[in-house]
């Protein structure tokens, strides 16, 4: 190969990379998708670096708490450094656990079933032991579990380390924790599901003899509120048993059925020209053109859910349900002629297709339109005058009361229901114009339809353009 095609096909960064002995540009590329990771959306990570600053400098003054602890007790130096702080998956946490383990679970207050763990590997828990029980030389590191003595020695520790460790989450989570029990067999420690994600600070101890590790696990789910008071608020995991979830479960739909909503009864909407609406006054009255034996509409969150029949308890309006709609077309409730009715629309035809292209082709007086430029007129601006808008129809609904309910009570709701609304039997009602509260009037009954007479203008209109 001539130099010329080798410099041809290396760029520039390839060949300084060679010259200056960085390897093949292959190489390079294998070392950079080496550094690639794949997002894993099973378990996204829940610590942000700012959180993770945080997080080490709590667990460092834990760290030289239970140093200086250490150093009181043992009558002997330790070193203690705070290797990680990570968030992984309980089952991750077992496969780094000796076997056998001197592992203590923690019971968490308010946690249901989950607890935590402190696991001393077989360096550090031997080195405690030995210097515990007056002991000044290296320690012997033995493969088997620990006796009840030896637990209930290296037991203290792990209090002291419970009692750092609520110290430093009190500022941000209520924590209550207490040594409960044991274990030696990782495999069988159910301290949370397996698939869980937990929150795992891991400590290096330096001896004079030798090193070990110190591991503190705590259900991430339990320290949520110190992950979610940034603006990326996320939920929690379901954990716990199928009882404990149960219970979960019955608390928040309780929770969900006393949530209040807004109910709203309404005549079916009917619309009206704007040349009309300007010239509405006290007296007048308006023909619906519904007729008078057409069910009214019970809104839930602006959506019509129930035909309902108006009616009174004592002194106050009510509603009886006739239908449940969940969600059906209304168009069977409001009957075709609704009074006036939107101008008509001319629907478009279809888009021309290649025969109409060749039909044009084939006819030599076809011409192509001349459209006109716009660009001044878009320059110069303009106005819509306001005699061009009031033949425009709106739409228009009469309100007959309203009433708040609880979602419990909203879903007991049946064919022959009844809900009291909160206006009383003689009150007006309102006529809304799109969402604006244009007057207050009654309902009253004209040739067997809907007619609504106006007590009071609410919205002042500009009458005085119609006039001009």
């Amino acid at each position: 190969m001539s130099p010329q095609a080798a410099a041809a096909s290396l760029s520039q960064d390839d060949i300084d990379r060679l010259l200056k002995g960085g390897g093949s540009p292959a190489a390079a590329t294998a070392s950079r998708e080496s550094d690639i990771q794949l997002y894993d959306f099973r378990r996204p990570a829940r610590v942000s670096r700012d959180r993770l600053r945080t997080l080490e400098a709590m667990y460092e003054r834990l760290v030289r708490s239970l140093e200086g602890w250490l150093v009181s007790r043992l009558r002997d130096s330790i070193d203690l450094r705070l290797q990680s702080v990570e968030q992984i998956s309980y089952a991750e946490f077992l496969l780094s656990l000796n076997t056998p383990s001197a592992s203590f679970l923690m019971r968490i207050e308010d946690a249901g079933a989950q607890q935590g763990v402190i696991d001393f590997n077989p360096g550090l828990g031997y080195f405690l032991l030995d210097r515990l029980f007056g002991g000044n030389g290296p320690p012997t590191i033995l493969d088997r579990a620990l006796s009840p003595i030896e637990r209930m020695a290296l037991d203290n520790v792990a209090d002291r380390v419970v009692s750092d460790l609520m110290e430093v989450w009190q500022p941000h989570a209520n924590l209550r924790l207490a040594v409960t029990g044991f274990e030696s067999i990782p495999e069988i420690m159910q301290a949370v599901e397996r698939e869980v994600p937990v929150l795992v600070a891991t400590v290096n101890a330096k001896f004079n003899s030798g090193s070990g590790v110190l591991s503190i696990c705590l259900p991430l789910n339990v320290v949520e509120q110190f992950f979610t008071r940034s603006t990326d608020r996320r939920l929690s995991e379901p954990v716990g048993t199928a009882a404990e979830r149960r219970a979960t479960r019955e608390h928040t739909e309780s929770a969900l059925r006393m949530t209040t909503v807004e109910t709203v009864a309404r005549l079916p909407e009917f619309r009206i020209p704007m040349r009309d609406l300007l010239r509405l006054s006290s007296g007048t009255m308006i023909a619906t053109g519904i007729p008078a034996e057409t069910p009214l509409e019970l809104l839930i969150g602006g959506s019509p859910r129930f035909r309902v029949q108006a009616g009174r308890v004592k002194q106050l309006r009510a509603v009886s349900v006739l239908d449940v709609l969940a969600g059906e077309d209304l168009d069977s409730l409001i009957p075709p002629q609704r009074g006036r009715t939107a101008p008509e629309l001319r629907h478009m035809t279809s888009p021309s297709t290649d025969a109409d292209a060749a039909s044009a082709a084939a006819n030599p007086e076809a011409q192509a339109p001349d459209f006109a430029d716009l660009g001044a007129a878009l320059l110069a601006g303009g106005e819509v005058p306001f005699a061009a808008l009031i033949d425009i129809t709106l739409p228009v609904r009469i309100e007959v009361g309203r009433s708040t309910v609880t979602v419990g009570e909203l879903l007991r709701l049946g064919r022959g229901s009844v809900l009291q609304l909160d206006r009383l039997a003689g009150d007006p009602m309102d006529l809304y114009v799109s969402d604006l509260k244009l007057a207050e009037g009654e309902v009253v009954v004209v040739n067997e339809h809907y007619g609504f007479r106006l007590r009071r203008i609410v919205a002042q209109l500009p009458t005085q353009a119609l006039e001009q």
